[in-house]
């Protein structure tokens, strides 16, 4: 019952978007662009967390690959560093790609996302 109200009123107001008033195709593009700054930031944080997440683990890799067998059981085994740093840096890298797409979703179906949003 309230998934098809929320289909009837997307084919209404998608087939009458030209007769809205002009403060709300001004709220509607100001929706969208939100949505679309937002979008960029998270690809922008999400691509830096991918990289730094690569350095670090080939950090640990390459520093853990040049240890001695006596540091490895005496000192700090750097294994441990590349397993958490690429744990902890593929656990953020799925948010913000999560992230990402939930506003690319809003950016492309403004007038879905809003009713969505007023319906919840």
């Amino acid at each position: 019952m309230k998934h098809e109200a929320e289909q009837e009123l997307i084919k209404t107001l998608n087939g009458q978007l030209s007769e809205l008033p002009a403060v709300a195709k001004t709220m509607v593009q100001q929706y969208q662009m939100s949505a679309i700054v937002l979008s960029i930031l998270c690809g922008v944080l999400f691509i830096a967390v991918l990289i730094g997440t690569i350095w670090l683990a080939h950090y640990f890799f390459k520093k853990g690959e040049n240890q001695s067998f006596h540091d490895k059981v005496y000192r700090t085994d750097y294994t441990v560093g590349c397993i958490a740093t690429s744990f902890a840096g593929g656990l953020l890298s799925v948010i913000m790609l999560s992230c990402l797409v939930i506003n690319v979703i809003h950016a492309c179906a403004p007038i879905a996302s809003i009713i969505q949003s007023l319906l919840n």
